[in-house]
């Protein structure tokens, strides 16, 4: 019947193009074959994905999101008595961002949030993950210095905004936007006062959002905020495990706040979102690149998921780094075993990895040791393979090595792709970006029913095209496009059409 019906429609397209009327409604096998042609075309694209929307067996309750961040798309950065952050001041610094702007505007969402909401409920994006900003709610930065009542005022409003649209709220208090006050006096994270500066702002969100709020996440992948930082040479064999053991004793710590303060009133839940890419010997065969995939594991998810789940780093991490590594004390180490409700997992991409032998000074990279290889792989605009595979063997292993015999659940808190989009026209077609999600998706339901792995959730970053840190505005991650500048216009690409398609066809088989 759908053949039929686009064979009729090119058909009758090509005879009024051709002015075919009367006893020249006989059209020529030439035209008739261009209809032919053309609907079988249609037909093979619009089976296919009703093919995989139609088989897919999410079960019942699956939480499908989207995700964005504070810093990345409010814009007004300096609106409503918000302090710079780390990032307001790396941003303005000449040529630090690859296309040299600055987010001072982006997308605007501190003022066009209603526009983010609408696009959501139309879509039926019922889960919505967004982040606070620190220096907007406590602009100094400091324990004890002055919580900023026009900023409770703007994030309630927004929570109570989805709310009221049917969008459950998932909050993430640190994603990367340190308090530029902190930095400049030394108070960074690698102070011994980053763990009470946070822990005043965590206190300062739970007490004021709480009530809107049922699932926190304390920090956004840490390995970032570790690793991909700005150090001098001297400093990056140590730094790195000095800002990652701060983070992961502040989690620590804000966890166990919410749990004795909070938790009972509020009925919430908290933990930390991790971020791995999938790592594959380059040659099964050989030991030491199989060696080599394990240890891509160990100083990316094990030296952060290790502390939470089992309280202690990993014994390889330790002997490869030695007393370079921050040592847990017996209290840090039961605070931090089981300090988190869920396992929230971002992940892009997937990788071959091979022995190396770093000639380098010290360093993580020569710590780790590996050489990764992209394989030939077909990249995003990122430069990252897309291996759909990989997200289904990541979560198999996390399951059978951190939560196997229990029910915690897993949520994918962040997946999805940068797409190159010259025009605008490109981004309404957004095909690669419906081909990732898809893909993905396939091999996330195949952990979910083949595996049995227990998945919960999965956000898709990103609901907006936004500002991509080191890249500026100049990759697009988006479901919806933005086209930037004073007055920031929002144009929904064909990626959130098909979304939102295939979030109705699994309520309908629900």
């Amino acid at each position: 019947l759908l053949f039929c019906f686009f064979f009729f429609k090119q058909k009758t397209a090509y005879e009024m193009q051709r002015g075919l009327v009367g006893s020249e409604m006989c059209i020529r096998d030439r035209y008739m074959g261009l209809a032919l042609l053309k609907s079988m075309k249609i037909c093979i694209f619009v089976f296919g994905i009703l093919a995989f929307t139609c088989l897919c067996k999410f079960p019942p309750g699956f939480r499908f999101g989207a995700a964005t961040a504070a810093f990345q798309v409010e814009g007004a950065w300096l609106e409503d008595n918000k302090a710079p952050s780390v990032w307001d001041n790396l941003a303005h610094l000449p040529n630090f961002t690859a296309d040299g702007t600055a987010p001072e505007i982006g997308p605007d969402s501190y003022h066009l949030y209603d526009q983010d909401i609408q696009l959501m409920k139309e879509a039926g994006i019922k889960h919505y993950r967004m982040s606070l900003s620190w220096p907007r709610i406590v602009p100094r930065g400091r324990c004890n210095s002055t919580i900023n009542d026009k900023a409770i005022k703007h994030y309630r409003e927004v929570l109570m905004a989805l709310k009221k649209a049917g969008i459950t709220p998932y909050v993430t208090l640190y994603h990367w936007d340190l308090p530029a006050n902190l930095g400049v006096q030394g108070y960074g994270l690698v102070d011994t006062y980053f763990t009470q500066d946070f822990l005043y702002f965590a206190d300062a969100c739970f007490k004021n959002f709480g009530d809107l709020v049922n699932m926190w996440f304390t920090f956004n992948e840490p390995w970032v905020i570790a690793v991909l930082n700005t150090f001098k040479k001297r400093d990056e064999g140590t730094k790195p495990y000095k800002i990652a053991h701060n983070v992961l004793l502040a989690h620590a710590h804000t966890v166990k706040l919410y749990r004795t303060k909070y938790k009972e009133a509020q009925k919430g839940t908290i933990g930390i979102v991790l971020n791995s890419d999938m790592f594959y010997p380059k040659n099964p065969e050989k030991e030491v690149d199989k060696a080599a995939a394990n240890r891509a594991f160990t100083f990316i998810l094990g030296w952060f998921a290790d502390p939470v789940w089992f309280g202690d780093y990993p014994a390889e991490l330790k002997s490869r780094v030695g007393n370079r590594l921050p040592k847990f004390t017996e209290e840090e180490k039961v605070l931090l075993k089981g300090s988190s409700d869920f396992f929230g997992i971002n992940h892009y991409t997937s990788y071959l990895t091979e022995f190396s032998n770093f000639k380098e000074q010290t360093s993580f990279w020569s710590d780790r040791n590996i050489t990764d290889d992209k394989n030939g792989w077909k990249l995003t605009d990122m430069g990252w393979p897309i291996v759909p595979r990989g997200i289904r063997d990541l979560l198999v292993r996390i399951q059978e090595k951190y939560l196997k015999g229990t029910n915690i659940p897993i949520y994918i808190t962040e997946n999805g792709m940068a797409n190159k989009e010259l025009t605008i026209e490109d981004a309404k077609k957004d095909l690669a970006r419906i081909e990732y999600l898809r893909d993905y998706l396939q091999n996330i339901e195949d952990a979910i029913l083949i595996d049995k792995v227990n998945v919960q959730g999965y956000f898709v970053w990103s609901l907006l095209d936004n500002f991509e840190w080191w890249s500026g505005f100049s990759k697009r991650f988006g479901m919806v496009r933005i086209e930037y500048g004073k007055k920031p216009q929002r144009i929904p690409k064909a990626s959130l059409t098909w979304y939102k398609e295939f979030i109705l066809s699994l309520i309908h088989i629900s």
